[in-house]
């Protein structure tokens, strides 16, 4: 036999069969009453230094008396009430009793959710890893809602469809800036927004730019130092010459040679240096006329 019997919101409703409102007949007025019109006599202007030992006396007495009064109110107050606090505990009680178990059955429902949610999260990412060629994460796409009841895998399975189609096409204008797509590649996956990744892909190569020329610049200094260091190396190397030059030559009149009869015009001061002279026949001779045209004495030295 079922003794069970299954709950409905109408029998839940609470009836009062009887109810007498709370009625006293009390000399709470006439003592207020009485209260009012003594108090004049209570008024501190009454009291001074001279009579501070009665004043003493008055403040003990209405203190005791309104302690009294307070008293004999909770009393009766208590007994008053307790006829609806025997009411009210036996509602409570029985609110916390259809509470607890209408969680456990919250409980219950809850994990069946679960399992829901969890079966159908790996649906949709058995799915998603079978479409996936373009190496998406997952986590950067899923949407807690495709978990919903409300959500049909084949919404879902098309919105994925959509993504993968989306990301290879984005992929695909990644490709186009060649040596920067493993860089750009990287970054996309990271937001899976090409707005923000061709900004970068452009930062890229305004980088690169300012890199080479400055690579430029810095190779154009290089050259010029160097050839200015050269320039410097030449010119002192031709200062040397011609100082080995000076220290090497000797004054005619100091050799012993004579002139030859020739003239030294503009009183210019002779000198005589040796040196050998390696060419061809017929640059000797024409180096021999040019010095006979120019009245520069020389002679043949045995070797």
């Amino acid at each position: 036999m079922n003794t069970e019997i299954e709950l409905k919101e109408q029998d839940l409703e609470l009836v009062v069969s009887e109810k007498t409102l709370g009625h006293l007949v009390t000399n709470a007025k006439e003592i207020r009453d009485m209260v009012k019109s003594s108090l004049p006599k209570y008024d501190i202007s009454n009291y001074n230094d001279d009579n501070i030992a009665q004043a003493k006396k008055d403040k003990a007495t209405l203190n005791k008396a309104a302690k009294a009064l307070n008293s004999k109110r909770i009393e009766i107050e208590k007994e008053f009430m307790k006829p609806f606090g025997e009411f009210k505990e036996i509602v409570a009680e029985t609110v916390g009793l259809i509470g607890e178990c209408s969680s456990k059955i919250d409980a219950m429902v809850k994990q069946n959710e679960q399992r829901y949610k969890d079966g159908k999260l790996k649906d949709i990412r058995t799915y998603f890893d079978g479409t996936n060629t373009n190496g998406i994460d997952f986590g950067k796409v899923f949407k807690t809602e495709w978990l919903n009841k409300s959500a049909s895998m084949k919404s879902v399975c098309a919105e994925i469809d959509g993504i993968q189609s989306r990301a290879g096409a984005e992929i695909e204008t990644l490709k186009g800036f060649g040596e920067d797509f493993n860089v750009l590649l990287t970054y996309y996956m990271g937001t899976l927004d090409i707005t923000s990744t061709l900004q970068y892909a452009n930062r890229l190569k305004e980088q690169r730019e300012r890199a080479k020329h400055a690579e430029e610049e810095r190779r154009k200094a290089e050259e010029e130092r160097i050839k200015a260091r050269k320039e410097a190396s030449d010119e002192h190397a031709k200062a040397e010459i011609r100082n080995n030059d000076r220290a090497h030559l000797i004054p005619a009149t100091e050799s012993g040679m004579e002139s030859s009869g020739q003239e030294i015009h503009n009183e210019e001061r002779l000198y005589t240096r040796a040196f050998k002279v390696t060419a061809t026949k017929e640059q000797i001779i024409a180096l021999g006329d040019y010095m006979n045209e120019n009245g520069i004495d020389f002679e043949k030295i045995e070797l």
